[in-house]
């Protein structure tokens, strides 16, 4: 779906043929597929101070700021007749447009999303004939609400796995044309570091299927999250064609629905499966483990195949359960709750990244074996009364050799690796040495000014003063003598990001007064590496200081401050002053290479 609740127009394109049929083939090729509202963003957005101060601001119906130029446009083929089952918008970006949406990733039948499509058009062009423009402002506003709340709530109602996200784009002109996907969680703390993925489209149709196990390293898909799709150096009177963007299960992905030749991971079930007995009812002290069990879990381990654990249980009880047998060893990424076993398997294969078909689950429950074989049919499954063959299994066997001994030893370091990235560290910095990032740091010049003014009226997240410059405001930081005015701009092995950060030193008082990033940049370390700059070089002077103001959306960017160990001077509501002694050493991860120009 789109904001046809703001843009209901249709469009008469004369599209190549071939191209509209490779639109429909792919159409034809998708199994299930999620709903995702895809509206209108901007790259810099900070609004609804932006619509006061941003001169790129261009409003729309219900207030909001226009950033393509016709809006979003719905074709219809020249001469053919109206195809709403598979719909092709017409996007022309203006300067900083997003094509952006509330990400979702649950899968719903072909035949009920176009239903609900068809539904939406009627109730948008229901809005459309409104005649007070007052009311029809309210009611969009409503509408989009809603939208964006039922996809937010329908997060993982079920289970099902994308194969990954689809994105489609027929490109008229001759020229290739980079195109970015972003995808990052809404809350912040966790997204260090989003899911970046550039796609160059070439003339003509394109294609492209990124995997949803991909996304999901970087992106926790349990919560909400945003997808944005942002052109790079697209002009205005350059339109694209957007076929499917969603995530879908391809009917042809063999790869998905096939179970695999060889078992790479068993997952238990725990009552009545790896001890006689319930946990809940009986206590641990009733319960009596299997005959075996040990020496099973024990050749499956040396084969170099993985046990793991789904089962309906209280967490610490079943913990507590397996330690008194002896046994919690044997298991990586024991999934203990009373969520649906399903997901706990989906949750596992992505946490040992491998592919679902490669899994054997076994349980004692008909209801809890069927519940798998409905929602994840390329798990083979084993009822626990069979327990004692499943060594004869001909897909268990593997030779045994040092590599495969050391196979549960290579996922749980992986497992540490992951927790690591996470604090951002191990795999994390990795990952960012890999990107070849560059951190030019100059002062601000005349012909900054434009660039420097639009970052200030957009920026939010990491702007830590709230300051709102004007053209004359930043006329005036540029002759102040007693003021150091530093421009950054940023590139990295996947583009130029331009100028993303600002910062103003007052020089009288050895004091960070200013400092500003684009979101863009977010979480890759480039506010450590201007900071560690500064640092060296000001230093030398005395004690450092730096004042902010803290606000709800720049706190988790003001981590950077304790990351280098600032002391807290003073803290009065929303002010802070920050004080690095001289005598301190100063921290340096050495991840981004600074490039000082004049």
């Amino acid at each position: 779906m789109y904001e046809s609740e703001v843009y209901i127009k249709t469009t008469q394109e004369n599209l190549p043929e071939e191209i509209w049929e490779k639109f429909s083939d792919t159409y034809k090729d998708i199994k299930s597929r999620s709903i995702l509202h895809w509206t209108e963003h901007c790259t810099e957005c900070a609004m609804p101070t932006c619509f006061k101060t941003c001169d790129l601001y261009s409003p729309r119906i219900d207030g909001k700021c226009q950033r393509f130029v016709e809006g979003i446009e719905r074709v219809i083929q020249s001469g053919g007749a109206n195809n709403d089952a598979h719909q092709i918008l017409k996007i022309q970006f203006k300067k900083w447009g997003v094509f952006a949406t509330q990400g979702n990733h649950e899968l719903y039948e072909h035949s009920d999303i176009e239903k609900k499509e068809r539904r939406e058009l009627k109730l948008t062009r229901g809005i459309h004939l409104v005649p007070s423009k007052f009311i029809k402002k309210k009611l969009i506003q409503k509408r989009y609400s809603q939208k964006k709340n039922k996809i937010i709530n329908d997060q993982n109602k079920g289970v099902k796995i994308p194969d990954g996200f689809l994105l489609e784009v027929y490109n008229p002109t001759e020229a290739i044309i980079p195109l970015g996907l972003v995808i990052r969680n809404d809350d912040l703390k966790y997204s260090k570091i989003p899911f970046q993925y550039r796609i160059e489209l070439m003339p003509g149709y394109n294609k492209e299927i990124i995997p949803f196990d991909e996304i999901a390293k970087r992106v926790k898909t349990e919560m909400s999250y945003r997808v944005n799709i942002i052109p790079e150096n697209i002009d205005s009177e350059t339109a694209l064609y957007f076929g499917t963007t969603e995530f879908v299960q391809l009917k042809n992905d063999k790869q998905s629905n096939k179970e695999a030749k060889k078992i790479k991971c068993i997952v238990w079930d725990l009552d009545n499966t790896m001890w006689h007995g319930t946990l809940v009812e009986d206590g641990i002290e009733k319960l009596k483990l299997k005959e075996g069990i040990k020496d099973i879990l024990q050749d499956i381990e040396q084969k170099g195949i993985i046990n793991s654990i789904a089962s309906k249980n209280n967490y610490d009880a079943g913990m507590a359960a397996l330690k008194h047998f002896g046994i919690e060893h044997f298991f990586l990424f024991p999934k203990i709750s009373w969520l649906p076993k399903s997901k706990g398997l989906k949750e596992i294969a992505l946490d040992l990244n491998i592919n679902i078909n490669t899994f054997l689950f076994i349980d004692d429950s008909e209801f809890e074996r069927k519940e798998i074989e409905s929602m994840l049919p390329q798990v083979r499954l084993m009822d626990a009364m069979h327990y004692q063959s499943i060594l004869d299994l001909k897909a268990l066997q593997i030779p045994v050799t040092n590599e495969s001994i050391k196979r549960k030893t290579f996922y749980a370091n992986e497992a540490k690796r992951k927790k690591v990235s996470d604090d951002y560290e191990g795999e994390y910095f990795e990952f960012l040495h890999t990107c070849n990032i560059e951190l030019e740091i100059t002062s601000l010049k005349k012909e900054h000014f434009e660039r420097v003014y639009e970052l200030t009226q957009r920026t939010n997240q990491m702007n830590f003063s709230g300051n709102r410059y004007t053209k004359d405001d930043i006329f005036s930081i540029h002759n102040n003598a007693d003021l150091s005015a530093y421009i950054l701009k940023c590139r990295d092995r996947f583009g130029d990001y331009g100028i993303i950060g600002f910062g103003i030193i007052k020089k009288s008082k050895n004091e960070l007064i200013d400092l500003m990033f684009s979101c863009r940049i977010q979480s890759k370390r480039i506010e450590h590496a201007f900071l560690t700059h500064i640092l060296e070089r000001y230093l030398k002077l005395g004690d450092f200081w730096v004042t902010y103001t803290h606000t709800e959306k720049n706190k988790f960017s003001a981590h950077v401050f304790n990351d280098f160990g600032f002391e807290t001077i003073q803290k009065q509501e929303s002010f802070r002053k920050l004080k690095f002694s001289q005598n301190s050493t100063i921290h340096n991860d050495k991840i981004i290479t600074v490039i000082e120009s004049k």
